[in-house]
């Protein structure tokens, strides 16, 4: 069950992705900034300052859009890989903060004796109540995110990502409708943070370093960018595969790059994409084809 939970963590921090990466083709490094942002913020504002859990949640999450849409109006303005370059600047510094700014983030030992997430009288501590909280969760952040990919903003993200010269012709200001993405992301990280810190009752530098960064992109890339449902089987496959055995888990970088080689070459939309892509290969052999009549020579029709 406490994989399952992990599962759902990192599936809430890489949903927020999919309209970002799939449809505008903006790759972004930096989830972990938001993702210290909600672990360390609620530690100092449920630990120190005494805010309800739950309320400390939503205002790390509201905060973490905020500062997106501030580091998003510079960044996203940058073209190509440079974006990719500058939020992979921002998952360094989260890093080398969280281990040197000890007075709020404890430093390399990290901040314990964090509360449980907790809503009234009713205390979210055990792994089930955590996996059912994560799968209510997990399901509104799938709705909310497909909703954005086939709504306005999310057609004007996929012609930015198509061709943002042509959108610009349009009228669609490509930084405007990718800052909305780049914030939506930036809430579920800190979500994702949050309730990562109430559960292990803990957070650390470890859970916000760059290879937890990388991580997150590669859950979205091998899965699928363009769906819900890639990002869950790219989080069950990175998360799962430690869980093989210890001598595996030494190896796990090592084969999820080379799965992530593999998916990219041969399978540029996930393995959810690759999926849907067989089913709908195997529907259209098995369906009847039918064969425009002959007409003969004489007007009727016969069929061969």
């Amino acid at each position: 069950m406490s994989l399952l939970v992990t599962v759902g963590i990192f599936y809430l921090a890489s949903i927020g992705l999919t309209p970002l990466i799939g449809q505008a083709g903006q790759v972004s490094l930096g989830q972990t900034l938001f993702m210290a942002i909600g672990g360390y913020g609620a530690a100092v504002l449920t630990m120190k300052l005494h805010v309800p859990t739950a309320v400390a949640a939503v205002l790390l999450a509201v905060l973490s859009g905020i500062v997106a849409l501030v580091f998003g109006a510079g960044f996203l303005r940058l073209r190509g890989y440079y974006f990719a370059l500058a939020t992979l600047g921002l998952a360094v510094a989260t890093a080398s903060l969280s281990t040197a700014w000890t007075s709020v983030t404890g430093g390399p030992s990290g901040t314990a004796g964090i509360p449980s997430l907790q809503f009234g009288s009713v205390v979210v501590f055990s792994d089930t109540a955590n996996y059912y909280l994560l799968l209510a969760l997990g399901l509104a952040a799938a709705w909310i995110t497909s909703n954005l990919r086939n709504s306005q903003t999310g057609r004007a993200l996929a012609a930015v990502g198509n061709d943002s010269i042509a959108a610009g012709m349009l009228g669609i200001q490509a930084s405007h409708y990718k800052a909305k993405a780049f914030a939506v992301s930036a809430v579920t990280a800190s979500l994702a943070g949050s309730l990562y810190a109430f559960y292990l009752r803990y957070f650390s530098p470890e859970m916000v370093n760059v290879t937890i960064a990388f991580s997150i992109v590669i859950m979205v890339a091998i899965g699928g960018s363009r769906s819900a449902v890639g990002p869950l089987i790219g989080a069950l496959l990175i998360q799962g595969l430690p869980q093989v055995g210890q001598t595996f888990s030494n190896w796990m970088p090592l084969v999820a790059g080379v799965v992530l080689i593999i998916v990219m070459t041969y399978f540029p939309s996930g393995l959810w994409g690759a999926i849907l892509s067989g089913i709908a290969s195997v529907k259209h052999r098995l369906t009847p084809r039918t064969t425009a009549p002959d007409v003969s020579p004489n007007g009727s029709e016969t069929h061969r």
